[in-house]
C-alpha cells in the first residue's frame, strides 16, 4: 500500500513537458481505483471478527424469536429504541431452562416412600396426642402439646431419616470396597460368584467360563457386575440423606398439624367441641390417605386394586383411631388418679 501510494504521489508532481500550457488551477491528484487498494492483513482479521460476530447475533436474536422467548426483530430499529443486552438474554434463557426442568419433575418412588412415612407417623402420634390433651379441658394445653410435640417429631423424624439413608450409603461403600478386594485378591472366588449368577438362568458351563473370563479382562466390569446382580447392591444418591430428611420432616409436620387446626378455631373452654371436629377431619383424612397410598401401590387390575384401596383406607383409620383411643383413655385414667 505504501508503494502505491509513493507512486500516486511521484505521478502527481511530474513536470509539465516544454511547449504545454500550463493549467492556473492546482494539480490534483488522481485516486487509484478502489480494486488496487491493498488491505493490510489486520484489517481482514478484524473484519472477519466483526462478520462473526454479527452473523452469531442475528442468530441468536432469530432463534430466541423462534421460540417464542422474545420478539426482537434482527432488523435495525428506528428511533431511539435499543437492543436488548446479552445478560438479560442469559437470564431468560437460564430461567426458561429451571421452568422445563420444574415441569418434566417426576418424583421417585424413594421420594414417594419417605411421604408416606412422614405423613402416617405426623397423622397418627400427633392426633393420638392431642386427643389425650384434650381431657384437660383447654385448647391452651392442647395447642401448646401439640406445637411441643408437631416440632419436636418433625426434627427427630428428619434427622432420622438422614442418618438411615447416610447409613445406607455407608454400606454400599464398604460393600463396594470388599468386592474391589475380593476380585483383585481372589479372582478365582470371583469367577464363582459370576457362575453362581449364571446358572439359575440355564448358561451352560462353557458360556459360564466364557463370560467370566471375559468379565476378568476388566476389574472393574467384574466389580459392577457382581455389585449389581450378586449383592444387588444398587448406588445411591449423594444427596439422598438430605432429600430423605427433608421430605420425611416435612411430611411429618403436614400431617401433624391437621389435627391441631381445630383446636385454633374455637374458644379456649370449649375444647370438646375441637375434639369432635379434629376427629371427624382426621378420619375423613386417614381414611382418604389409606387409600390413595394402597392406589399408588396396587397392582394394575382396577377391580381389585379399588377393593384394596378400601381396605387400606379401613386400615389406616383403625391404626390412627385406635391410638387415639388408647391415648385419650390413659390421660383420662391418669387425671382421674390424680385428682381423686
Amino acid at each position: 500500500m505504501s508503494l502505491i501510494l509513493l507512486k500516486n504521489l511521484l505521478w502527481s508532481r511530474q513536470p509539465v513537458a516544454s511547449g504545454s500550457k500550463t493549467d492556473t488551477a492546482p494539480s490534483r491528484s488522481v485516486v487509484p481505483p478502489v480494486s488496487n487498494v491493498v488491505i493490510p492483513p489486520f484489517a481482514l482479521e478484524k473484519k472477519t471478527e466483526e462478520t462473526c460476530v454479527s452473523k452469531s447475533g442475528v442468530d441468536l436474536e432469530a432463534q430466541t424469536t423462534t421460540d417464542g422467548i422474545s420478539s426482537t426483530s434482527t432488523e435495525p430499529s428506528k428511533g431511539n429504541s435499543r437492543a436488548p443486552s446479552s445478560s438479560s438474554s442469559n437470564v431468560t434463557v437460564f430461567l426458561r431452562q429451571k421452568c422445563i426442568a420444574i415441569k418434566n419433575f417426576r418424583p421417585t418412588a424413594r421420594m414417594v416412600s419417605d411421604a408416606i412415612i412422614g405423613l402416617s407417623d405426623g397423622m397418627t402420634v400427633p392426633f393420638a396426642l392431642t386427643a389425650g390433651l384434650s381431657s384437660f379441658g383447654d385448647t391452651r394445653i392442647v395447642q401448646l402439646g401439640g406445637i411441643a410435640e408437631l416440632v419436636a417429631g418433625m426434627i427427630s423424624m428428619g434427622v432420622g431419616g438422614a442418618l438411615g439413608a447416610k447409613a445406607e450409603s455407608d454400606g454400599y461403600k464398604a460393600k463396594l470396597a470388599e468386592t474391589v478386594k475380593l476380585v483383585i485378591q481372589s479372582p478365582a472366588d470371583a469367577i464363582t460368584l459370576v457362575h453362581d449368577v449364571l446358572r439359575p438362568f440355564g448358561f451352560d458351563l462353557l458360556s459360564r467360563d466364557t463370560i467370566a473370563n471375559d468379565l476378568m479382562q476388566s476389574s472393574d466390569r467384574m466389580v459392577d457386575f457382581l455389585m449389581r446382580f450378586h449383592y444387588q447392591e444398587k448406588q445411591p444418591d449423594p444427596s439422598r440423606p438430605m432429600a430423605c430428611g427433608f421430605t420425611i420432616g416435612i411430611g411429618y409436620a403436614v400431617g401433624g398439624f391437621i389435627p391441631l387446626v381445630p383446636y385454633f378455631c374455637v374458644e379456649r373452654k370449649e375444647v370438646l367441641m375441637a375434639l369432635y371436629i379434629s376427629i371427624g377431619i382426621m378420619a375423613v383424612t386417614l381414611f382418604m390417605f389409606g387409600f390413595f397410598k394402597t392406589v399408588l401401590l396396587a397392582e394394575a387390575d382396577r377391580n381389585r386394586s379399588t377393593w384394596k384401596a378400601f381396605l387400606g383406607g379401613l386400615e389406616m383409620l383403625a391404626v390412627g383411631g385406635g391410638a387415639a383411643a388408647v391415648a385419650v383413655g390413659i390421660v383420662h385414667g391418669i387425671n382421674m388418679s390424680m385428682t381423686d
